[in-house]
């Protein structure tokens, strides 16, 4: 553990040397302040939920079986609650419909079924997000929901999310701040299809009616989530990234939720945000971490997370496009798998805020490439980590050894009793 006395040094020479470079280090923390993050709730227990559904395949692959997983929603939110502290994010969380608390089935739930959620987001001072929970429910068709070609189907889920809807509506209202409501659908086939075209009339027929009714905008705002491919859905997913783009681009008010983890291995996220923005009416990050494909592994510090921050600073994108974490792991901590992933994204963000970018700008408007390579990477030298830790100073949260030490203790207290 640093002393205090060693963080207030540090960071007064990280300030010198960032006032250097033009950068100040003291606004740059001001702006980190108005960012948010939003928490995925279902890290805590293993994307389970609480509704009743039976002995139900889950079509959410989570590895591992570590012990101290959430079972109620009061255990649930006192582990966010833990992780939350350890991180210098404002906060929102990111509840799926599935974790509602009076065990009814998903068509009939209201918003008195998340009422505990509110009230507790009300008392922290959380924003809450709202994921409609479109698998492992007897009423999914051979893997299909509103693509689905048969019509009993089809209406079951249609009827769903149009609840869904209302309810992430009035949490935004009950909130005073907006819920974003994202809909992801794992329909699709494990081999090569015979007429893609039938499955994405159906489903753009589901959705135009699921989006037929309007709400205010200063509360309420869709997405919906494309997926490259998934187990059991190699060859085809009918709500692919084209789909749900050119869908969002041609119908105000319909935005699109880009996932870090739901393409291809050599495809960055960082890239498409000047693309999508300029053509949708809203944009939502899930930042993830894929391991050779959409494995939905804890987020760590690396190259391409810092890319992603890099290009929302540039753009002038943070307050304007939605970031939350998606991902589950069950072979680790839950409550250390927020907290890293917490931290790694914050401190990109921090990175992001702290770039000296007029010299990169300057040196590409002047033709001059070579100087912008020789910046972009002589930045990644900078002390960021200096202001880091004092930041974290300033807020009374951990440093990296004592915020684990933290988690270990919580864990023998905590979740070894469950």
């Amino acid at each position: 553990m640093q002393s205090d006395e060693k963080i207030l040094k540090a960071y007064e020479l990280a300030k010198e040397e960032f006032a250097s470079w033009g950068v100040d280090t003291e606004e740059a923390l001001r702006k980190f302040d108005t960012v948010k993050m939003s928490i995925q709730c279902w890290q805590g227990d293993d994307v389970k939920g609480f509704e009743p559904v039976g002995d139900i395949g889950s079509q959410n692959v989570v590895t591992g079986n570590y012990p101290g997983a959430a079972r109620t929603g009061d255990e649930l939110r006192a582990d966010i609650d833990f992780a939350a502290a350890l991180s210098p994010f404002s906060h929102k969380i990111n509840i799926h419909s599935c974790y509602g608390e009076f065990g009814r089935d998903r068509k009939d739930v209201t918003v008195e079924d998340f009422s505990r959620w509110i009230d507790w987001a009300k008392e922290k001072g959380y924003g809450l997000d709202f994921n409609g929970s479109y698998f492992a429910h007897p009423m999914m068709n051979n893997g299909f929901s509103y693509a689905s070609l048969d019509k009993t189907t089809r209406d079951y889920w249609i009827e769903t999310a149009k609840g869904t809807r209302e309810i992430s509506y009035e949490i935004g209202k009950r909130l005073g701040q907006v819920c974003y409501n994202n809909l992801w659908i794992p329909d699709g086939l494990k081999d090569t299809p015979a007429n893609r075209f039938r499955y994405r009339d159906v489903l753009e027929e589901s959705l135009d009616e699921i989006l037929a009714k309007k709400y205010d905008g200063e509360y309420f705002v869709d997405t919906l989530e494309g997926k490259l491919f998934g187990i059991g859905v190699e060859s085809f997913t009918v709500g692919s990234h084209e789909f749900y783009l050119g869908y969002a681009a041609s119908r105000r008010g319909v935005g699109v939720c880009l996932d870090t983890g739901h393409y291809h291995p050599t495809e960055q996220v960082a890239d498409k945000l000047s693309a999508v923005v300029r053509f949708v009416d809203h944009v939502l990050l899930h930042i993830s971490r894929g391991v050779r494909w959409d494995s939905d592994h804890i987020v760590v510090q690396s190259d391409d997370l810092t890319a992603l921050m890099s290009e929302m600073n540039r753009g002038g994108l943070y307050g304007k496009v939605a970031m939350g974490l998606d991902y589950f792991d069950a072979s680790v901590n839950r409550i250390a798998a927020w907290s890293i992933g917490l931290r790694a994204a914050a401190k990109a963000v921090l990175t992001s805020l702290l770039e000296p970018f007029a010299y990169i700008d300057k040196a590409e408007l002047e033709g001059d490439f070579t100087a912008r390579l020789a910046y972009t990477d002589e930045f990644k030298n900078l002390p960021v980590n200096a202001v880091w830790d004092y930041m974290l100073l300033k807020k009374g949260i951990p440093e990296g050894r004592d915020a684990l030490a933290s988690i270990k203790k919580y864990e023998k207290d905590v979740l070894s009793l469950r």
